[in-house]
């Protein structure tokens, strides 16, 4: 299971950068209007930047996650604890998505994760991403926030074979311009090919709608839409009954 202990506003800079999050909205929003939905669900909002930018494109969003992490102008955004691994009814909605959530659980877990969502969804569709190998980090990255030097230095590296796909192991620490540690992420989740999450798709009682494929830029740090297959894609599913 993934987990950081990276202050958020330094987190937001370095691996949601504004430019990746509209990108990602763009894609998203298309998909939402193609199938006439208005009142959205985002699962594991993280800082909450997707739906913010949804919300300034005239869409009703509530954020979710399993703890408040919203940072910035999405801490005005509307807002509830949910667990997608234990489920529930929260409301009624058109749709619902999560950005970067689905890849930190394992096979189980993305079964349950969709079968609870699909639950809570009905007939609405729902769209995630999946990167269907690691995401290639730099060795380091450097960002500059309010006038400091902030530099993420990636410290470990392990990758284990197992069924479907690969267990990513890694340690990036964060160094101010003095070089003091303000933040690790020490942590690990499992990384499958795209057979293995359509065969948990298909587990979880759904069916794929639509693939939306692109490419993952590991200097850039965001996806580029492809027009073939490639290693990463936005899938919209919804309940085969």
């Amino acid at each position: 299971m993934w987990r950081t202990q990276i202050p958020k506003s330094i987190y937001a800079r370095f691996f949601v950068s504004w430019s990746r999050v509209r990108r990602e909205v763009l894609v998203l929003r298309d998909i939402l209007l193609k199938f006439n939905a208005r009142k959205v669900i985002e699962f594991g909002c993280g800082i909450g930047r997707h739906g913010y930018l949804l919300s300034k494109l005239g869409f009703d969003v509530l954020l979710t996650d399993i703890r408040d992490w919203r940072f910035g102008s999405a801490r005005r955004m509307p807002f509830k604890i949910y667990d997608v691994l234990e489920g529930g009814n929260i409301g009624v909605f058109d749709a619902g998505y999560a950005m970067g959530l689905i890849i930190v659980f394992n096979y189980e877990q993305i079964i349950r994760a969709l079968h609870n969502i699909g639950e809570l969804l009905g007939k609405g569709i729902f769209i995630f991403d999946y990167n269907f190998t690691i995401y290639n980090e730099p060795r380091e990255k450097i960002v500059r926030i309010r006038g400091r030097e902030y530099r993420a230095i990636m410290m470990k590296e392990e990758i284990e074979p197992i069924e479907g796909g690969v267990l990513y192991k890694y340690r990036i620490d964060i160094l101010d311009d003095k070089g003091n540690l303000v933040g690790v992420e020490d942590t690990e989740y499992s990384v499958y090919d795209k057979e293995t999450i359509f065969k948990a798709i298909e587990e979880a009682g759904l069916k794929i709608e639509e693939i939306h494929w692109a490419k993952w830029d590991p200097i850039k740090y965001k996806y580029r839409l492809s027009k073939k297959e490639a290693d990463s894609a936005f899938i919209a599913v919804r309940k085969t009954v």
